[in-house]
């Protein structure tokens, strides 16, 4: 009997284990002259969480340092700056979280996010829901989602005005 428990107990560690993916990469586009994405990627390539960055017309369009840490463990985050802002996405699969603008959210209720007024002090981070993020294919993953998620892309266009 204490034999089985053993095997038991090994087999549920090793499933909880399995379920937890790696943090691999990141990704970014600029989806409009207004609006930058950035993504956090899973080890086949599927975003895990997706950030839109509202601002003023072409604040986007400017010389970008990157930072990063990907392990191929549960966390893993990415950082865009430049001298208007700094865009930081963390993701920890383990704690199921995420953090944007190193505000924390859950992943099972939100894993697509706006944030607006990018290039102020305090911009506005706005959870946008669960949504189905899809692998960059013939269009970057960002754009694929808005093409996809009519509802998604109304909505975010209702807080900023326009995409």
């Amino acid at each position: 009997m204490l034999a089985r428990a053993r095997y038991l107990l090994v087999v549920a560690a090793f499933s909880a284990c399995a379920a937890i993916v790696g943090v691999t990469g990141m990704g970014s586009f600029p989806v409009s002259q207004n609006t930058l994405a950035f993504w956090l990627l899973e080890a086949d390539n599927t975003p895990l969480v997706m950030v839109y960055y509202h601002g003023p017309a072409q604040w986007h369009d400017t010389e970008w340092k990157v930072d990063s840490q990907f392990t191929n463990t549960a966390v893993g985050w990415g950082e865009l700056k430049c001298a208007k802002a700094t865009l930081h996405i963390r993701v920890d699969l383990g704690a199921g979280r995420a953090e944007v603008q190193h505000k924390s959210f859950s992943l099972d209720e939100n894993n697509t996010f706006l944030v607006v007024h990018t290039t102020d002090a305090q911009p506005k981070i706005i959870p946008l829901g669960h949504h189905d993020l899809l692998k960059t294919a013939q269009s970057p993953a960002a754009i694929m989602l808005l093409d996809a998620d009519k509802t998604l892309k109304k909505r975010i266009e209702n807080e900023v005005g326009s995409i």
